[in-house]
């Protein structure tokens, strides 16, 4: 009785010992065959830029495990945009791919910057992989203003009258295209200039602009825009403030 239990009890060991070992050698087989996300340098320090200034941010990811490596979400802050989709989202075995962002700095005046980026892949044990961005923003001076402020606000004053008006005198900044050159100009302009560029026309009492900008949107190009009242309007709200002599 006692010699069986004994049998029964070492029985018992070696299998429980078994089975520990099968489950070491399966987790060190598991650890051994995972993926494995590393980049080039832990963050990336743009040093000190002036608000507006769009800082580039970029880091080489490489998979330095033993299996397919894939991308499942990049978790980045608001300010830090992609510049370059990437060009894909696995890796096989020692490749690598850049990521490239860019911070815009607009807002951030007078701020230093430490933000992560969290790259999360199908390794749940090491994902994610947290990068960090740093920096300093310098604040606009009251002269100064970025030129994204100048994308959003910008637009071109044309003065559709007569070259010999034009010269006699025209809101300063307009340039001169004549009415009966306008489509020309509009269709070459449309080949650079964006479409969120907005184009006032003006001639001397606005019924002219009224109907070239009409024309033009008919032919597809909206950013075109008559000044209500043309230049009559403009010297009884204004006077000869803005007017200039094209004789300079």
């Amino acid at each position: 009785m006692y010699r069986r239990k004994n049998r029964v009890i070492a029985s018992t060991v070696k299998i429980l010992f078994i089975l520990i070992t099968f489950n070491l050698l399966s987790a060190n087989i598991f650890s051994s065959q995972s993926s494995s996300l590393q980049a080039d340098k832990a963050f990336v320090d743009f040093g000190t830029v002036r608000e507006g200034i769009k800082a580039p941010v970029s880091f080489t990811l490489s998979n330095t495990g033993t299996v397919e490596l894939r991308i499942l979400q990049i978790r980045t802050f608001a300010a830090c945009v992609q510049a370059q989709p990437l060009s894909k989202s696995t890796l096989s075995p020692g490749e690598s791919l850049k990521l490239e962002y860019v911070f815009e700095s607009l807002g951030y005046g007078g701020v230093s910057i430490d933000k992560k980026i969290e790259i999360h892949y199908n390794n749940p044990d090491r994902s994610p992989l947290t990068l960090k961005v740093k920096g300093k923003v310098l604040p606009l001076e009251s002269y100064q203003a970025p030129i994204g402020e100048m994308a959003y606000n910008f637009f071109v004053l044309i003065d559709t009258r007569s070259p010999g008006e034009f010269l006699k005198e025209h809101i300063i900044g307009a340039i001169n295209v004549p009415a009966y050159k306008i489509d020309i100009w509009a269709a070459d302009a449309a080949k650079t200039l964006s479409n969120e560029v907005i184009i006032y026309l003006y001639s001397i009492d606005g019924k002219e602009s009224d109907k070239t900008a009409r024309r033009l949107r008919q032919k597809g190009f909206p950013q075109y825009i008559s000044l209500v009242g043309g230049l009559k309007e403009w010297k009884k709200q204004n006077g000869a403030k803005n007017l200039i002599s094209g004789k300079i």
